[in-house]
């Protein structure tokens, strides 16, 4: 099982913050703290208003 690596940008925030597809925390936008994403126990589930893409390898 291969993990994605996602950037995901805060809503009205310009920092980009990195994010494992499997997050096991929640995490937090480093500029302005807003929840980015919730663990489920698979793939962590992304904050309604946040958009992201997949980081180029």
């Amino acid at each position: 099982m291969s993990e994605k690596c996602l950037l995901l940008p805060a809503l009205g925030c310009y920092k980009i913050t990195t994010v494992f597809s499997h997050a096991q925390t929640v995490v937090l936008c480093v500029g302005c703290s807003t929840v980015l994403c919730q663990p489920t126990g698979g793939k962590a589930r992304l904050t309604e208003g946040c958009s992201f893409r997949r980081k180029q390898h």
